[in-house]
């Protein structure tokens, strides 16, 4: 391993706040490839869907799913935005 990986790791042990970090993003990477697998099941059943009232109550929930998961993504992409600073060595100033 790098020296830089390792004192990533060595940081991420001794500090509470990134282990919490990393716990949430982890949570929500497995959140949203639930969300994603429902987006696809939606999807189909408003395919092989023929009464419209039903298809359009689908739909409704397929696009208050699309949007939740617009809002994972957009926190998951801070959270590990956040985390890469952290991780990063410092370059030394000239």
């Amino acid at each position: 391993m790098k020296l830089s990986k390792l004192t990533g790791k060595l940081g991420e042990l001794l500090s509470a706040d990134l282990r919490k970090q990393r716990k949430k993003r982890e949570k929500l990477i497995e959140l949203l490839k639930q969300m994603k697998k429902q987006q696809r099941q939606l999807e189909d059943d408003i395919e092989n869907m023929d009464d419209p009232e039903t298809r359009a109550g689908l739909e409704l929930k397929l696009q208050i799913l699309v949007e939740q998961r617009k809002k994972g993504v957009r926190l998951r992409k801070a959270l590990a935005g956040k985390c890469t600073e952290t991780d990063k060595p410092e370059k030394p100033e000239d």
